[in-house]
């Protein structure tokens, strides 16, 4: 019997057009943005008036609707310019570097013409085309920087100060660019020669209370089901979820996207809050594979050195024996591996994403130490790591651990509560000194 025959014909109680949940819907209103919005168009107003309008830097933590925001405000402004202004959208996290940035805005700006190849070009060919080809606009251009922070961050950005010079060298077309970060600490990262040439006015997103997220989810399910179907405390258990986790309002939509689903395979008569505790254990385990999945190579080979250093021992993990087995990764794959400074930096990063847990003690002759945990199942996240092809031939033969604290007492084991017991210890003893 074909498994799938038990869903044809069904007749379920819970039926949805969830392509209106889906991350790419971009709908008609933006509940509790609408001073954001304002904001934005006042800005933006200037294209009427055949002026170019500032750059514009959006902050905001993730899910706050910065960026379908920003989407639905430029398709406002070129229905109301019949179509004089030209955009084109980067996601800076995929495109860090000046090569790819300049392919990709050129590859957006044009319709017709050349597309520029992925390789071969020098930067200074595609620099030429690219204000070439706004020039031949002649009107106004956006670009949209999704994640800029990428950019700054990048090799002290370089790849930014390329983009902010095209506003300068653009003389036949307006060209301003609209940033979007959730970095408050962007512009003091910034080199001088890029903070100069910025000049731009600042918009913050706030993130979303459980009320505000509760409405947001209400007005997202118009049309999606049946009134009725998603039960009352479904939504508020959703919004209360959400707003744990920093007002973000794309887990709140995609937690009940998830618990539609399950209602729908199971046949239920309406979604309660019990797909939605399902919906929530389903989906943390796919952030979790998706953020591994997205990493790139060599902050996975960095976590992929965290884990397998950590199933040698349930002793504590120092950062010095992940750097030398990262090495010792990189070597037995065949990549160049990143300065030291670089590693720890990428460690940090990681452990910004909850995929590691670390802090810092003093241990007295042995100075202040870096101690780390894999914030999850190791098993689990070695799996994801490996289904990177780069690293699906690691064996791990060289990996080994170090001898430094084997004389360490038993209560400072690497387990969660083994570690949070020694870390609390450590704590007591610097109080009592």
């Amino acid at each position: 019997m074909n498994p799938f025959s038990k869903y044809i014909n069904s007749e379920n109680k819970v039926s949805a057009h969830l392509e209106l949940l889906n991350e790419s819907f971009i709908p008609d209103s933006f509940p509790h943005r609408e001073e954001e919005i304002q904001h934005l168009v006042d800005i933006l107003s200037s294209v009427i008036r055949n002026t170019r309008p500032s750059n514009i830097l959006i902050y905001g933590k993730t899910g706050t609707g910065k960026t379908s925001t920003t989407r639905h405000v430029i398709s406002l402004l070129k229905e109301a310019t019949n179509d004089r202004v030209t955009t084109c959208y980067l996601n800076c996290q995929v495109n860090d570097t000046p090569y790819s940035v300049l392919t990709t805005i050129v590859n957006g700006l044009s319709d017709a013409g050349e597309k520029i190849p992925l390789l071969g070009w020098t930067t200074d060919r595609i620099y030429g085309e690219l204000v070439s080809r706004i020039n031949g606009l002649s009107g106004f251009v956006i670009i949209i920087l999704d994640e800029i922070d990428k950019l700054v961050e990048k090799s002290g950005g370089d790849s930014l100060y390329v983009v902010l010079k095209i506003l300068e060298e653009s003389t036949l077309s307006k060209v301003s660019i609209i940033g979007i970060t959730n970095d408050t600490n962007i512009m003091s990262q910034m080199e001088p020669r890029i903070k100069s040439r910025m000049n731009q006015e600042s918009l913050i997103f706030p993130p979303y209370n459980a009320t505000q997220l509760k409405d947001i989810l209400k007005f997202r399910l118009r049309g999606v089901t049946n009134e009725g179907l998603v039960d009352e405390g479904a939504i508020s258990l959703c919004a209360a979820i959400g707003a744990q986790e920093n007002g973000d309002a794309r887990k709140v939509i995609n937690l009940m996207r998830i618990a539609i689903e399950i209602a729908e395979r199971n046949g239920c008569e309406k979604v309660t809050e019990k797909e939605v505790y399902a919906a929530r254990d389903k989906f943390e385990m796919d952030v979790v594979k998706e953020t591994i999945l997205t990493l790139p190579l060599h902050n996975k080979i960095i976590l992929l050195s965290t884990i397998v250093t950590q199933e040698l021992s349930d002793k504590l993990l120092i950062t010095g024996e992940i750097m030398d087995n990262y090495r010792a990764i990189c070597n037995e794959l065949g990549f160049q591996a990143l300065t030291s400074r670089r590693a720890s930096d990428i460690l940090s990063e990681l452990e910004e994403l909850g995929l590691v847990i670390t802090t810092t003690k003093s241990l007295g002759r042995y100075g202040r130490t870096r101690f780390v945990r894999i914030n999850g199942d190791l098993a689990i996240f070695k799996k994801y790591v490996l289904e990177d092809d780069n690293l699906s031939l690691f064996k791990g033969k060289n990996v080994t651990r170090q001898a430094r604290f084997d004389n360490i007492s038993g209560e400072e084991r690497l387990t969660k509560e083994g570690f949070d017991e020694f870390i609390n210890k450590m704590d007591q003893s610097d109080d009592d000194s």
